[in-house]
């Protein structure tokens, strides 16, 4: 099997509770023909100090994540590039996988399953949200690629801070590449502690969804975005077996729509206007 270099783009802020973990999964990795690039916005915890310890190839740039990965990717030299943020922990034979994957089966991208480690009752929530997406076509978005393909549909589109992922898939399957998903986890242990968590995260994303739900193909867009997603119908036999699961799960569903909403109200961030460009879409 050929042994392409394998760029890994990291895009992170003030995490420095976590990117040990994930720097030390990278390290450890079993294929070894990695380049390492991590692009910070300007972290005041120390996660900077942390990451300049893993790679010399460290950058800070403002303002948000799509312009981090754009520019990691510009900086690197893989032929194939894998994005992840600075809260995950991979298995250590992952990019192995995904090279034996994308060499020897032609595929153009690759998804795989990102699982929520969870240390309290949102993050389980959470869990068993993200399980439920598994091996699905409609909410999934590809994270390892080949360097023309992200190049040729245009990287990602800086306007965005919500569904930039989802705008990249979508783009990528459009152009008719070839893509599937690969029998790998990410283990994500960033996940919410309190409600306050979560209301901060998805006010946090809703500052950009109506810009998605523009850019992107409509019914497309519906389908990730949409509440009653097809995948909780198999979940809900389960969660109605074990009552504060169930409520559990809907209140923080509720809450984290409600919060992106509040920010749709508010309007698109003034800081990314100059960023907003039209992509192909």
């Amino acid at each position: 099997m050929k042994t392409p270099l394998v760029s890994i783009i990291i895009a992170c802020k003030n995490n420095a509770e976590y990117i040990t973990q994930c720097l030390e999964s990278v390290k450890n990795q079993t294929y070894q023909n990695l380049e390492l690039i991590i692009v910070d916005n300007f972290s005041t915890d120390g996660t900077d100090e942390i990451a300049t310890r893993y790679t010399p190839a460290f950058y800070q740039l403002w303002p948000e994540r799509s312009t981090q990965f754009n520019y990691g990717f510009k900086q690197s030299h893989g032929e194939i590039i894998y994005r992840i943020w600075a809260e995950f922990v991979l298995d250590l034979d992952l990019v192995e996988k995904w090279v034996a994957k994308i060499m020897n089966e032609w595929f153009d991208a690759l998804a795989l399953h990102n699982r929520s480690v969870w240390e309290s009752i949102w993050a389980k929530v959470r869990f068993l949200e993200r399980e439920s997406y598994r091996g699905r076509d409609d909410i999934v978005a590809v994270r390892f690629m080949k360097r023309e393909v992200f190049e040729s549909v245009g990287m990602f589109n800086e306007a965005l801070v919500a569904g930039e992922d989802f705008d990249l898939h979508n783009r990528i399957v459009s152009a008719g590449y070839k893509w599937w998903h690969l029998d790998a986890i990410e283990q994500h242990i960033g996940e919410p502690k309190t409600l306050g968590d979560v209301w901060k995260k998805f006010y946090y994303y809703g500052r950009t969804i109506r810009k998605y739900q523009q850019t992107t193909n409509t019914w497309r867009a519906v389908k990730q975005l949409w509440i009653f997603r097809p995948s909780f119908r198999a979940l809900q036999k389960d969660l109605i077996k074990e009552p504060k699961m169930f409520l559990a799960f809907w209140w923080y569903t509720f809450i984290k729509y409600l919060a992106g909403f509040f920010w749709v109200l508010r309007g698109y961030p003034k800081e990314l206007l100059k960023k907003d460009q039209p992509h192909d879409s």
